[in-house]
This record gives structure tokens, C-alpha cells and sequence, in this order.
């Protein structure tokens, strides 16, 4: 197991975002800009899972209609 070595400003980040994470219920009606969608999706495939599973499949409608069917 290899030691890292995170700056002050780092650690203060990540207690930072785990302090401040909530739940969303309510979005706003504007798309996710296609490079931000990238960004959020990539940390997505990055996260811990049970014996490296990575059980999880994202799934992108664009269709309002659809999407108010499915909610």
C-alpha cells in the first residue's frame, strides 16, 4: 500500500464536500453541460464498490415526457 501525501487545502476540501453533501429532490429544468455530465460521470466510475463490482449503469433521457413517465 503505497502512502499519499495530501496538501492542507486538499484534506480541508474533502471534509468540506462530506460536510456539505445532501440529497437532491428538486433539479433545475436546464440541461447538465455535456463536459460537466463528463466530468460528474467519470468520478462516478471512480468511486469504491464491494469487490470492485461496479454494479451501477447510468442512464441519460432526454425526453421530457419519457422522463416525467418514468418518475
Amino acid at each position: 500500500m503505497s502512502a499519499h501525501r495530501y496538501s492542507d487545502a486538499e484534506i480541508a476540501a474533502i471534509y468540506r464536500v462530506i460536510e456539505e453533501r445532501r440529497d437532491m429532490r428538486h433539479f433545475l429544468p436546464t440541461p447538465v453541460a455535456p463536459e460537466v455530465l463528463g466530468r460528474i460521470l467519470a468520478a462516478a466510475h471512480h468511486a469504491p464498490s464491494v469487490g470492485l463490482m461496479q454494479p451501477w449503469r447510468f442512464i441519460r433521457i432526454t425526453d421530457h415526457d419519457l422522463r416525467q413517465d418514468i418518475h
